[in-house]
């Protein structure tokens, strides 16, 4: 799982209503260990796109909302596509181009045939 993955997947988490969330249930999330988590989390803290509560778990810092929703977006659109084309699996393949794509050529996908 790379950054991006855990930063717009805490993103979604978030955004669906909850204030913070603990690394296991993250963990849970992404289907990764404990450990995983812990060690993505400790990375995005370093970066200051996540802050962490004592006792409380973490939430996204500002800097980390913006990427986050903007990740969330990318790949919101990207598995529309991929579902409007009658691909098998959208959510997969959507992953997986995301980090290859740019968001130039996202907006205009979304533009021209979404």
């Amino acid at each position: 799982m790379t950054k991006k993955n855990y930063l717009r997947k805490i993103y979604q988490i978030t955004e669906a209503g909850e204030e913070s969330m603990t690394t296991s249930e993250l963990a849970e999330q992404m289907q990764v260990t404990n450990a995983s988590a812990s060690e993505a989390i400790a990375n995005l803290e370093e970066q200051k796109l996540v802050c962490r509560a004592p006792y409380k778990g973490f939430t996204l810092s500002p800097m980390g909302k913006e990427k986050g929703e903007k990740l969330a977006d990318k790949h919101e659109k990207l598995k529309a596509f991929f579902q409007k084309i009658n691909i098998d699996k959208p959510e997969e393949e959507a992953s997986n181009l995301e980090k290859e794509i740019s968001q130039e050529a996202v907006n205009r996908i979304d533009q021209k045939i979404l």
